[in-house]
């Protein structure tokens, strides 16, 4: 079974006549007014980390859950920064919630090495035939 077509903003559906009221009237869109503001609770190390990838992920964040979502990456990166600059071993359980969240705004893992434009597989399937007799 196929996937339904996507859904549509509001705007487009006015805009093409198919904006039904009941349906359509209470979607909101949050869209983000420009980059995030750094909490001034973070630390000196959450701030290192804040500055150097809020470039890479300020379209990501569209709210202040974000926003706080991120800052508690930069702290916990910023953690681990500071651990192994005392010469301590910070705990494996960090290491393993700052690679979740960095995957999860794209800084890390497959989602960040994906090109935009990248090529797409051949649409035409070598083995089409295979267990057909007669084709």
């Amino acid at each position: 079974m196929k996937r339904g077509p996507k859904k549509m903003l509001p705007t487009e559906k006015l805009a093409r006549g198919t904006f039904q009221a009941c349906r359509d009237a209470d979607i909101q869109i949050i869209e983000s007014d420009g980059m995030p503001q750094m909490p001034d609770w973070l630390t000196p190390e959450g701030e290192e980390v804040w500055q150097d990838n809020v470039g890479r992920v300020s379209q990501k964040l569209v709210s202040e859950a974000d926003s706080n979502e991120f800052a508690n990456f930069c702290v916990l990166q910023g953690g681990i920064v500071k651990a192994i600059r005392a010469g301590e071993m910070p705990p494996v359980a960090a290491f393993a919630e700052v690679r979740k969240k960095a995957e999860m705004f794209g800084i890390a893992g497959p989602r960040s090495r994906m090109v935009a434009g990248a090529p797409k597989a051949p649409a035409s399937n070598p083995f089409a035939k295979v267990g057909r007799r007669g084709s």
